[in-house]
Formats: C-alpha cells, structure tokens, sequence
C-alpha cells in the first residue's frame, strides 16, 4: 500500500469464483494509439465519444504553447480539452484557467452540442474565471460551445477546499455536480461537514450553472464522493470511499480502513437509503455504473482479503474489484481480478451483452488474471466480465515506462476508446514520441470477436439448440421463461429473449458464427448458421 497510495491519491485527487468456466475468447487488437501535449505536463481524467463519432478529451495541462498546444497557458496547471474525429486526428484543443491552479476532472457533450467542464480551482478572477474564490479550492464548471467557445463559468463553494469529482447533465438541462468538501456553512454550502475531514458534496445548478440547492452527506469520519449517475427513478446514486463508522449519514459500520461507501438520493437529494461494501483492508471505489436491470456496478480497487464482504482472496497488493447490487443496495455478486503487484480499477461500463467492461492502470507482470506481460513500468488494463462477472478476457495495452489510465468508454462500433496519461516515448503500444513530460495518451480498441470455443460443462439451466447448423429456424430447449442471447462474430445480440416452445426466426440472419448465451450464467454454446 506503501509504495501504490501516491497514485491512488492521484487517481482521484483524494487527500488522504463464478457458476461456470466460461469461453475462451479472444482478446481486442488494438486499432490506433494517439499522443497529445506540449513540452510540460498534460494529464488526460476523462474521455467520451460526440455525437459526430469523434471524441472529447478533458485534462489538465502545465503546458504553454507548444506541441499541440494551441494556446498560451493561463496559471501553474489550466484545464485543457482536446478534441479529435473519428480517426483520432486534432480538430481543435481549448485552454481555460484563471492565474492559479485549475484541475479538470470531467467533459461532457451536451444536448445543445456544446460541452460541459468540471473539477476544481484556486484561482481567483483572471484569467477565464469571472467569480471570485470562495474558499481555498472551489468546484469550478465552465460551458463551451460546440467549437470550443467559452459562453459561461461558475465557481461554487464554502470556505474551505471542495474538489468537484464527477458530474451529469439533468433531464432539466442543468447539471448535478458531485465532489467532497471540507468547508463550513459558507458560500454556497448550507450544511457543515459532519466529518472530521471531508463529506460527500452534491450541488444541483440549472442550465447556466445557477445553484437550486446542495446537500452534505457524511459520518464521523473521512468521506470522498468519486461518482454521481442518474438513476431511472429521477434521483442520484453516488459513490466514494469512507472511512467513517456507523454515525451522521452512514448507517452501517466500517469494515476496514476504508470501505466502498453508496448513497441513494431522490431528485431532490434526500438520502434514501445507503450502503457499506468491504474488508478489513483498504477499498476503494472510484466508478458506479446503473445496469439495465434496475441495479447497480461497483469499481475500485480492493487490498482486502476474504473477509467482511469480499469473497475472494487478494492476488497481489491491491486488486480490482467489482461488486453488483440490487436496486436497493444489496449485495449479489462480488469478483477480484489481479496478479502479484497493484491493479486498480478506475473506469468501468455494463456492454450490451449484459456484462461489462473494466478499465484501469496495472502495476503488475503476467500471472493471476494478467494474461500478458507488462509493457513499463505500469500499463492500461482491460478485462472483460460476463453477467454474473465471470471472466471472459484481458488485455494490456503499454509503453516503455509509466502509463496511467483514468478514463474508458466503449464506443459506438462496440469496441472501446482508452484514455490517460503516458511519459512513454515510441515502443511497445504507443507508435509517437512523447510531447513533453508526459502527455494525454488515448488508445482505440477493436471490437472483441466472438469466443474461440465453447464453454465447458452443462447450462445450469438445460439450454440447448438444434438444429446446428441452423438454417432458418431454431428450436431452444430448456427452462421455460430462462432468457437467452443470440451474438453474431462482432458480439453484437441479434436475437435476445425467453425460452419457449415457439421455434426462432433466423432466416435473415447472415451465414457464419454465432452465440447462444445465458446472459445471467454467462454459459455459451456455439451455432453454425448455413
């Protein structure tokens, strides 16, 4: 814990074995690296695709004109955001700060076309910032247009340091803003942190920035919101790390050092309910994901043995893991992925198939679930689960030295765009030179191909098909009313449902490989279609 707690630190900023063996599959190729910065330091914490099929990057920089900087720089570190088309070609970059320093957490597209920025400031008016400070850091969010153009800004804050974390647009047009604060009732905090440290800080504003109302959650203790999602019910989910007992807001005891801590709000940010996830070791969550079933994903990273809520043993140091609830915060499943050394889990997606994709930085060689060996000194890591959180398979994308990934998102052809930063020069993975001390360093990934074989044993639920090969109908045999999947050779569903007497149409499907998968079991059989 040592030697990883300074990147841990950075990741965030913060102050302080499954039913069946599943298919082998084939692991992604990647398809283009892209470096960007200038001759300082730029560090890339978040990505997502446009509406064009291109790409926005969002980070900061302490860079000036230089490389593909276009602009001067205005203080000691200045948002900086990027963005590229479809092939990863500069469009256009954009730099926003004011005289001090200006740290960039998050970058949206907005309905409008536009995009929203958020993270955290010490500067003052100058600059780009209009509002002076109000306490020693303040959440910052700055609204550009569609090509790049500043239209507003607003700083938010009480008296002490508040770090906006994450961010969402709001079926309103407005925007929920997430982060921890370590302020008094002061500026635009109604509540007093509750803690000895820091709380969970949640600022609702409307389409021009504008405070609604904000809301202070926390125990006795340290807490840290990483992640606020919508959920379907018009509310919030958040998530972070605690190091709180039962007491205040948390109404369930510390299991470790530090716990994942989940917190269900209503539209108006009333707690409704919250849970507590962890061993008695360090864990900490940086991502939740709603699934499409109502619940929820959790990703952090884990140095935990097999105690309190974690089932399986640490590989390493600190490992990923990944906890799914229900839609009221009950536990279902837990899984550990990891090898000899660290492994967080930083950036995590559910992919159509009702699995998911989970994305972080490596510290570790080639063994436990780390199929290839590292690259540098740290490398992106990529694994792919299944529904029930079996492991499908891993990829580890590197250069000659030190590259931290913050920042995934699967993208619109199914494959998936990997963001962070690298002081790697050309090698391995990374096919340009570095910029500067280290650069914004974004990989595309292909579309993962079907599964190499079939999965071993039985379906726990009888599933079988015939004829196969198939020509124009399907006849599934097994538990009546189970749900299955039909996945062509890019692992796209082409057919999804519940078993039952009636045969399935599958005459317009083209010839070759497919799929059939138990979506909840992660079992798989493989078709022939003539």
């Amino acid at each position: 814990m040592t030697k990883l707690l300074p990147y841990v630190l950075m990741a965030t900023g913060l102050l302080l074995t499954s039913l069946a063996q599943p298919a082998t599959a084939q692991a992604p190729a990647k398809q283009w690296d892209k470096t960007f910065g200038g001759s300082g330091s730029d560090d890339l914490r978040f990505l997502a695709q446009t509406a064009d099929g291109g790409y926005i990057l969002g980070g900061e920089s302490e860079s000036g004109l230089s490389g593909d900087k276009s602009e001067m720089s205005r203080g000691s570190s200045d948002y900086w955001v990027v963005k590229l088309d479809a092939n990863g070609s500069k469009q256009w970059d954009k730099t926003v700060g004011g005289s001090d320093e200006d740290h960039l957490q998050v970058v949206q597209q907005t309905r409008d076309g536009g995009y929203i920025l958020g993270g955290w400031s010490t500067s003052g008016v100058s600059g780009d910032r209009t509002e002076a400070s109000r306490g020693r850091s303040d959440y910052w969010l700055v609204k550009l247009d569609a090509t790049g153009q500043k239209q507003w800004d607003k700083a938010l804050g009480g008296s002490g340091n508040d770090y906006l974390r994450s961010l969402q647009q709001t079926p309103d047009g407005g925007y929920i803003l997430g982060g921890d604060s370590h302020s008094t009732s002061s500026g635009e905090k109604t509540q007093d942190s509750g803690g000895f440290f820091a709380d969970y800080w949640l600022v609702k504003v409307d389409a021009t920035g504008t405070k609604q109302w904000d809301k202070t959650y926390g125990g006795a203790e340290t807490d840290q919101l990483t992640s606020v999602q919508l959920t379907p019910n018009g509310g919030y989910i958040l998530g972070g790390i605690s190091y709180s007992d039962t007491g205040g807001d948390k109404t369930d005891a510390r299991r470790g050092v530090s716990d994942y801590w989940l917190v269900k709000v209503d539209a108006n940010g009333r707690k409704q309910w919250d849970k507590t996830f962890g061993g008695t070791d360090y864990d900490f969550l940086f991502a939740v994901q709603p699934t499409r079933e109502g619940g929820y994903l959790l990703g952090g990273s884990s140095q935990s043995g097999p105690d309190g809520d974690k089932t399986q043993p640490s590989q390493g140091k600190l490992d990923q893991w990944l906890v799914k609830v229900d839609a009221n915060g009950t536990k279902l499943w837990d899984r550990a992925f990891g090898s000899s050394d660290d492994d967080l889990l930083l950036s995590l997606q559910q992919t159509e198939d009702g699995g998911a994709i989970l994305a972080g930085t490596s510290f570790s060689g080639q063994g436990g679930d780390k199929t290839q060996p590292s690259q540098g000194l740290d490398d992106y890591w990529l694994v792919k689960v299944t529904g029930a959180g079996t492991k499908l398979w891993d990829r580890t994308y590197g250069g000659t030295r030190s590259d931290y990934l913050f920042s995934m998102q699967q993208t619109q052809d199914k494959g998936y765009l990997l963001g962070g930063r690298s002081d790697s020069g050309l090698g391995g993975d990374k096919s340009q030179a570095s910029r500067g001390d280290q650069d914004f360093w974004v990989v595309k990934v292909e579309p993962a191909s079907l599964p190499l074989s079939t999965q071993a044993g039985a379906s726990p639920t009888g599933l079988t098909a015939s004829p196969n090969p198939m020509s124009a109908f399907l006849t599934l045999r097994g538990t009546t009313g189970s749900p299955y999947q039909l996945l062509n050779q890019l692992g796209q569903v082409v057919r999804s449902g519940r078993v039952s007497s009636q045969p399935l149409d599958v005459q317009t499907l083209p010839a070759g490989l497919y799929l059939l998968r138990e979506p909840i079991s992660g079992y798989t059989t493989k078709l022939i279609k003539e």
